[in-house]
């Protein structure tokens, strides 16, 4: 008789790690300086709340799709769907209710957060059965998961999300999903579990991982210009944490999540935490115009 999956299985599955990639949707409302009232936090955490539910979807919808190839990966065959701890109906079942409940949990906030999160799945979806095999659509695909977060989180604030927001998330995300690629490309070679990674060359990701490096810090530095409090002061911490995880990523760290790479890193994990502070500080201090 098969053993059935334990709690810890089916939580392992949904990758709760992964889910500090979630806190993305409290951007807007922290910058907006909207966090400490109480209806726009409590907002932001049924919405964070329901990324999490949707995003664990996501990986199970993946993790089903690419079993064969995971279970020639190193690392990925430890999984439990691709280790055989799970079985494929227990994974549909655990799907369809982690989904259902996040879009209920999206819809009772507002329908606009509602209709990102809709948005969010199908394009994963396309990943996962297509996108996923076209160069550079890939890593935009990835990109755009961080995108969405941080526009559902502006649904829910007053001015939205700004401009300098928006490009500084767009860059970061490219350059972390590029930085993906190179280390799976370095660690993995061609020859990988991803049919992408017979296409790009390290020249070229080493490139393109430059260029949005040096726009994420553009950008977030005009940003903070453009800001009437003393933002500007946090761009060296900001600088800083973007070398570090250059680093990472000519290191050959970077094939991982980009969560569990910063929580592997107790140097990057210590200077976000820092960066967080010193934001909130500049932005809710009294006197702060």
């Amino acid at each position: 008789m098969k053993k059935r999956a334990s709690i810890g299985t089916y939580l392992k599955q949904m990758r709760i790690k992964s889910w500090m990639k979630n806190l993305f949707v409290f951007c807007a409302v922290i910058f907006s300086r909207e966090l400490f009232e109480w209806e726009k936090f409590c907002q932001a955490f049924i919405l964070t709340l329901s990324f999490c539910l949707i995003s664990s979807s996501v990986y199970i919808v993946n993790d089903i799709n690419d079993i064969e190839n995971d279970r020639k990966h190193a690392i990925k065959k430890n999984r439990p769907i691709a280790a055989g701890q799970i079985s494929i109906p227990s994974a549909w079942t655990l799907l369809v209710c982690l989904m259902i409940m996040g879009f209920l949990l999206a819809l009772s906030v507002n329908f606009s957060s509602f209709l990102l999160v809709v948005i969010y799945v199908v394009m994963n979806i396309l990943y996962s059965k297509w996108l996923k095999t076209k160069v550079v659509i890939d890593c935009f695909c990835i990109a755009a998961g961080f995108v969405i977060r941080v526009m559902v989180g502006g649904t829910i604030v007053s001015e939205g999300i700004s401009d300098w927001m928006f490009l500084t998330v767009v860059s970061l995300s490219l350059f972390m999903a590029f930085g993906k690629r190179r280390g799976e490309l370095s660690n993995y070679g061609a020859g990988g579990t991803r049919d992408v990674l017979g296409i790009y060359e390290l020249t070229f990701l080493n490139g393109v991982i430059f260029m949005c490096a040096g726009l994420s810090m553009t950008f977030y530095s005009l940003w903070s210009i453009s800001q009437k409090s003393n933002l500007i002061y946090s761009v060296p911490i900001v600088l800083f944490i973007i070398i570090r995880y250059l680093l990472q990523v000519f290191s050959g760290h970077a094939e991982a999540d980009p969560t569990d790479l910063i929580l592997s890193d107790k140097t990057l994990l210590i200077s976000c935490g820092f960066c967080a502070l010193v934001v909130l500080a500049i932005l809710y201090s009294p006197g702060t115009p």
